[in-house]
């Protein structure tokens, strides 16, 4: 296995289990335990961002994301363009989301967490767990085309 495909590799588990581990942490926090909830979900953030930097840099450093596409035997089917292009928008958006929420969060534990914040941080928490998951399946499926594993 190549160092691109091992990078790859490492991201997409990492993409893989993330909305469990958010899944984790929100029931640590149904259970009041809001202190690990932020822990578990700072933690996760954290790798997760380093996971999608590595993968981001492999990219760029690879010529864009044709570079590592382009072989694929799907890289010119409508599906294949519809399925890489709405994970990489979903995948944007839910982490410029999940930054905002992290940082936000961070900020108003113990002042407005658990508090008047509350509401909008369950909501919000809930978009960004449906858009990880969204990310997590469209990952899988374009790593799978991609290397033509499917």
């Amino acid at each position: 296995m190549n160092f691109t495909v091992t990078i790859m590799t490492i991201v997409l588990i990492i993409t893989l289990f993330s909305p469990f581990g958010v899944y984790y942490g929100v029931k640590l926090a149904k259970n009041k335990n809001y202190k690990s909830h932020q822990k578990i979900q700072n933690i996760i953030f954290f790798v997760c961002v380093v996971g999608v930097l590595s993968l981001e840099g492999l990219i760029t450093s690879a010529g864009g994301s044709g570079s590592l596409t382009s072989q694929s035997v799907y890289y010119k089917t409508i599906f294949f363009r519809y399925t890489l292009f709405s994970h990489i928008i979903v995948a944007v958006l839910s982490y410029l989301i999940w930054t905002f929420l992290i940082v936000v969060s961070n900020i108003y534990y113990q002042k407005k967490l658990p508090g008047r914040f509350s509401n909008f941080h369950k909501k919000t928490g809930y978009i960004i767990f449906g858009g990880l998951i969204y990310t997590a399946v469209t990952a899988l499926m374009v790593y799978l085309m991609s290397l033509h594993l499917v």
